[in-house]
């Protein structure tokens, strides 16, 4: 396995400055993060999910942005460990943190590392964030960064998790989706709603309109809306196939032909389990979800060897 690369993609290279942070390949806990610059402040959106990496993404937020943007906020899309373990190393120095109110006490409490899904020796150092550096976001909020804006916005209902933001800069028209989408990776539902999910992507092209789109995981979408119709696809997909079946290994394998170039296709067993349950209404059994991918994966999934010696760094 090849070691993880960050690259650095200027979305607006004059002020403000917009830049994604795109991870590859894309592998378990491999996330994107990004990060809007002004005069006065930056808008860090999403950590990483290890020490090093994190601070690799931090060393790179201080060199490309102005002396002057002192002020940090760490916007996190959803509290899933590969967004915000590293919360707690990005404000070592200082700063705030913005997250939906169902992610907050995720937030709080601090790194995920999942030790029935992972095995790992490369977490680093990673702490919670200070208690009181955690606020919630409700609805919109506009950031004023200094010559530059960022809106955080909660996503309505449960979608992707029952806590989910996006992060647009309107000037660019660059809208920082979180794993609202994926891209050329299996997406992965077992904490969220497929009808909810499918409801936040009407919401997302309907309020923000993106010129360019970067995804949580895969890389940046210009235009934004062919990669929010292939998840819409997917996603509609799950609800159609659970409605008349629910022998998931022959399903999941069905999805696997159908979408062959997904990496993680284990991921679909557990997404279909949660269509099952979504459109019949029965409750989710999330453990035993996890345990099917867990399964279809062949056990408990190494991120030693899939993380390699990250990170490596690139700049388009």
């Amino acid at each position: 396995m090849p070691a993880v690369t960050a690259n650095i993609v200027p979305l607006r290279h004059a002020r403000p400055g917009v830049v994604a942070y795109v991870k590859s390949p894309d592998e378990w806990f491999v996330a994107n993060s990004g990060w809007i610059q002004g005069s006065e402040g930056v808008a860090l959106i999403d950590t990483c999910g290890t020490e090093q990496a994190t601070l690799e993404l931090v060393r790179d937020v201080r060199k490309y942005a102005p002396e002057s943007a002192k002020q940090l906020t760490v916007v996190v899309t959803h509290a899933h460990g590969e967004h915000h373990n590293g919360v707690g190393v990005a404000l070592r120095d200082g700063g705030t943190v913005l997250a939906a109110p169902a992610s907050v006490e995720v937030v709080k409490a601090g790194p995920q590392t999942y030790g029935n899904v992972f095995t790992c020796t490369q977490w680093g150092v990673l702490e919670p964030p200070e208690p009181a550096a955690v606020r919630p976001v409700v609805g919109w909020r506009r950031l004023d960064l200094g010559d530059a804006v960022a809106d955080v916005v909660a996503v309505p209902g449960t979608a992707h998790t029952a806590g989910d933001l996006v992060v647009h800069e309107p000037r660019s028209g660059t809208l920082f989706t979180g794993d609202l989408v994926f891209i050329g990776s299996t997406p992965m539902a077992v904490h969220g709603s497929i009808p909810g999910w499918l409801d936040a992507l009407d919401w997302l092209q309907d309020t923000f309109r993106p010129r360019t789109l970067v995804p949580g995981h895969g890389p940046v979408a210009n235009p934004g809306h062919t990669a929010v119709h292939t998840m819409r696809v997917y996603l509609e997909w799950l609800l159609e196939a659970t409605a008349r079946s629910r022998d998931f290994s022959k399903l999941a394998t069905q999805a696997s032909l159908r979408w062959p170039t997904w990496s993680n296709p284990e991921r679909h067993i557990g997404n279909l389990m949660r269509a099952y349950a979504d459109q019949h209404g029965r409750k989710l059994h999330v453990d035993l979800a996890i345990d099917a991918v867990i399964a279809a994966a062949g056990g408990r999934i190494d991120l030693d060897y899939l993380l390699g010696a990250e990170p490596a760094r690139q700049i388009s």
